[in-house]
């Protein structure tokens, strides 16, 4: 599997059977030409904005198999004050070739139970930029703590590119808690033979 980066939430999976793009309004116009087998959106209201060919759109808690992925979207909370019976947030669990990637995108919490459904998590997709958006460093990080993954990449965050609705913290703030200061990449290959055995953090070059 292959992963690359197109800012905010955005990022496309891809094997050699399917193409999976996570949240492509999020990225504006870097986004506008992707081409995708699955979209998935973790927030229903951002349904209206999508590339020309976003192939299957799933933008809800449910099972789900295309070409030979499985698919577990789970409800989570957007904000702290939403009631049970209306999450507004989903979270993802995207099994390929053998690798589960974990999707989070702008949550205020993943509850015990929503971890648990998630199942054992390789590669993990979290938002850092924090200010009432998304988790920030600290909560980030403790998610990572919970779900234990192999890889961690981190989204979400300042870049002078991007346009958010509040401003976003720096990445240097998640990288600093976690205490890992890697060479950003263009891109990340992983199989699942090839996991590291501790938690790595993956920074990848926005495309």
């Amino acid at each position: 599997m292959e992963i690359t980066y197109l800012g905010a939430n955005c990022l496309r999976l891809t094997t050699k059977d399917i193409a999976v793009v996570i949240d492509p309004q999020s990225a504006g116009t870097a986004a506008a030409k992707l081409s995708a087998d699955v979209t998935l959106l973790t927030q229903i209201w951002e349904a209206g904005n999508l590339p020309a060919k976003a192939g299957m759109v799933i933008d809800g808690a449910g099972e789900y198999e295309v070409k030979r992925a499985m698919i577990t979207g789970v409800p989570a909370r957007l904000h702290s004050d939403e009631p049970e019976a209306h999450l507004k947030s989903t979270v993802y669990s995207v099994l390929l070739d053998g690798v589960r990637v974990g999707v989070v995108g702008n949550i205020a919490e993943l509850t015990d139970a929503a971890a648990d459904s998630l199942g054992p998590i390789d590669v993990l997709i979290v938002p850092v930029g924090g200010n009432g958006l998304t988790l920030d460093a600290v909560e980030a990080t403790k998610l990572v703590s919970k779900l234990e993954p192999r890889y961690v990449i981190p989204v979400h965050y300042a870049d002078k590119g991007l346009s958010y609705p509040m401003p976003q913290d720096e990445l240097e703030l998640f990288l600093k808690e976690v205490g890992s200061h890697p060479e950003p990449v263009a891109k990340l290959r992983v199989t699942a033979r090839d996991l590291p055995e501790e938690a790595t953090v993956a920074v990848l070059q926005r495309g």
